[in-house]
């Protein structure tokens, strides 16, 4: 399954997909959660400010990211590293291994990856309202992905056909209410609602019922 997380600059008007599940949705969303979601959201501010008034992240949550890679680069200072217009933050709590150690930020493994490490360059950025792409791992889906769902997402209508068409009867199953456009629709209508070749993106949202 291939998920754009492309910037929807200058495209045509989204189309605007809600779903309503009866319980519990995450497990059905982790895959579209690690693959990458685009948030219209603040930028020009550090990370921290990010994760805190973007995100919703608690003190503790925070404290559970363990890993935290920006544009490619792993980060350690989460107060200086600046989200920026079209930034990909991927956000993972402690992994296993050697490979877990390193990229874990502050920890003592850090140095063996000094060269890639990220760091400011002094640059000015602007600030404002822009787009970046979100992607979360283990245990931070629970954590951070019902807010950032029932905000809404933005995910190519190509990547959302794929992940629907993908979905077992237990999925549907819990879906309470599906609108398109404001307009109630059931599963099976996506395919036949949805044109990959027009309205490019999709704002979705998921709420728990």
């Amino acid at each position: 399954m291939a998920l754009s997380s492309d910037r929807p600059d200058g495209i045509e008007p989204y189309y605007r997909l809600a779903f309503v599940m009866d319980g519990p949705c995450i497990q059905h969303f982790a895959l579209l959660l690690q693959q990458g979601v685009t948030i219209s959201s603040r930028i020009g501010c550090s990370i921290g400010t990010f994760l805190r008034e973007e995100l919703g992240a608690t003190a503790g949550t925070i404290e559970k990211i363990q890993s935290i890679i920006l544009d490619g680069k792993p980060v350690d200072d989460i107060e200086s590293a600046i989200v920026k217009d079209g930034s990909v933050l991927a956000l993972s709590a402690a992994m296993p291994g050697l490979v877990g150690a390193t990229l874990r930020r502050g920890g003592s493994y850090s140095s063996f990856r000094s060269a890639i490490t990220y760091h400011e360059t002094g640059e000015k950025y602007s600030s404002g309202e822009g787009f970046v792409c979100i992607k979360l791992f283990n245990l931070l889906m629970a954590e951070l992905g019902p807010e950032i769902l029932q905000k809404g997402v933005i995910i190519s209508s190509a990547g959302l056909l794929s992940f629907t068409a993908e979905q077992f009867p237990d999925f549907w199953q819990q879906c309470r209410q599906i609108t398109l456009d404001n307009r109630l629709i059931n599963g099976p209508e996506l395919q036949d609602n949805i044109q990959p070749q027009g309205n490019k993106f999709i704002f979705l949202s998921v709420s728990s019922g």
